[in-house]
């Protein structure tokens, strides 16, 4: 599983900037319906080499949800080993994650790779998906990441789309809903929001609410992720007590109240530090 505090999106006519300062955690290339249905495969896989080359951050492909010969056949046409994730937004049913990690295993086996390196990246964008999250996060072995499009599953649930506070209010508790679901199977969630500016408030208000990271098409809001969604000192250490307590002696770390689940969680937690300390 590789963190992400920050994950850029580019559409294949995007600015590249490879000598940027701050640099995303990974850098999601737009294939979805919305902004590249008409695709060049060879621009598309000759800007994921240049992202390697340059920025050095994973690099991660975005498909909007089809049948699978057509995700195959995108997939395949950009497919590279410099790839790490793959997301697939628009899920309406589980057999669609499970669709998803059959072709992404053959793609990995015809090219060398070993299955299950690529991570798949189901993303949430309606009521629908939301009530599927059960069975979506243990459905493959591969989803080690929830991507949750806030806007538009809150504009299915209220029928409508603003930037006002109530919207939110609502955001804050359908967040917390999917963050509680998430972070009990001990994997991340990254939230996505495609306007052209990722304002401060929503972006402290998804920090405070459970997310680990954020999709996000502004450059600018790189910096600010990065610091916004880093592990605290002060969680690390807390973490790091309960790790020793459970090694020290399990028998005494239960009867003070540390659980097996809590060690499972804390040693999660330091992972994602070490992660991070690692770029």
């Amino acid at each position: 599983m590789s963190y992400i505090r920050s994950a850029l999106l580019i559409g294949q006519d995007d600015f590249l900037d490879v000598h940027a300062l701050t640099i995303p955690d990974a850098v999601v290339f737009d294939m979805s319906k919305s902004m590249g249905e008409s695709f060049d495969p060879l621009t598309v896989k000759d800007r994921i080499r240049q992202s390697s080359d340059g920025l050095g951050s994973r690099n991660h492909v975005r498909f909007s949800v089809g049948a699978s010969d057509d995700l195959r056949t995108k997939l395949l046409s950009v497919f590279s080993h410099d790839i790490a994730a793959v997301w697939i937004s628009g899920i309406s049913e589980t057999q669609q994650v499970r669709d998803a990690d059959v072709e992404i295993r053959r793609l990995e086996m015809e090219h060398g790779i070993d299955p299950g390196t690529i991570s798949l990246i189901p993303e949430l964008n309606s009521v629908r998906s939301i009530s599927l999250l059960d069975s979506i996060l243990t459905a493959v072995d591969r989803v080690a990441t929830i991507a949750l499009n806030l806007d538009l599953v809150c504009s299915d649930l209220v029928g409508a789309a603003s930037d006002s506070s109530d919207d939110l209010f609502v955001q804050r508790h359908i967040l917390a809903e999917v963050a509680m679901k998430v972070a009990g199977q001990n994997l991340l969630l990254v939230v996505t929001n495609l306007d052209s500016q990722l304002s401060t408030q929503k972006m402290k208000m998804v920090a405070s609410t459970g997310a680990t990271g954020m999709l996000t098409r502004d450059l600018n809001s790189v910096a600010s992720l990065n610091d916004e969604f880093v592990l605290t000192p002060a969680r690390i250490d807390q973490a790091q007590t309960v790790i020793q307590q459970w090694l020290s002696n399990p028998v005494d770390a239960q009867e003070n109240g540390v659980t097996l689940q809590a060690f499972k969680r804390a040693t999660h937690i330091v992972g994602l530090a070490n992660q991070v300390d690692a770029r």
